[in-house]
């Protein structure tokens, strides 16, 4: 008698009402990972455009990539393969060298003008910066790059996904 008073509390607890609702999609999942293998990853996280948003795409390497390599990477643009599945970028194609000069904050050296670009573009740029530096294991104050071109000088650009 006492078993069968339990069984209906716990169902009467365990019936409260809620109903069950679908998965919600909500866009990426941030890739941004800790470098728990003291800058020995091995993905390289490059920000494409997708429907309007900066996205990020993981790319297996070799080894450690710089930020210079990855950014010169991101300027190459999407693979034919991301490019199907609807990535693209803001960016021109690469026409010199990337350069990044440490400081506070840092500053990403771009070898093409600035005006041209939209805010999709610089931020393809910073947060492409930021998933390379998180990568090797270094981190940026107050979490801002500043982004240098011949024509001008945008300063404390924050990743915005």
């Amino acid at each position: 008698m006492k078993k069968l008073a339990v069984c209906a509390v716990l169902l009467l607890v365990s019936a409260c009402g809620v109903k069950p609702t679908p998965v919600i999609p909500a866009g990426p999942a941030p890739t941004l990972r800790s470098p728990a293998t003291e800058g020995r990853g091995t993905d390289l996280v490059l920000y494409f455009v997708l429907a309007d948003r900066v996205t990020p795409v993981v790319r297996p390497s070799a080894g450690v990539v710089g930020v210079e390599s990855a950014l010169t990477v991101l300027l190459d643009g999407p693979t034919a393969g991301e490019r199907a599945d609807g990535y693209g970028t803001a960016l021109p194609r690469q026409s010199g060298t990337v350069t990044l000069t440490p400081g506070s904050p840092a500053t990403i050296n771009v070898p093409f003008p600035l005006r041209p670009l939209t805010g999709l573009g610089v931020n393809q740029l910073v947060c492409t910066a930021f998933a390379a530096l998180a990568t090797q294991g270094t981190t940026v104050v107050d979490s801002t790059i500043a982004v240098s071109g011949p024509d001008l000088r945008l300063p404390y650009q924050a990743c915005q996904v």
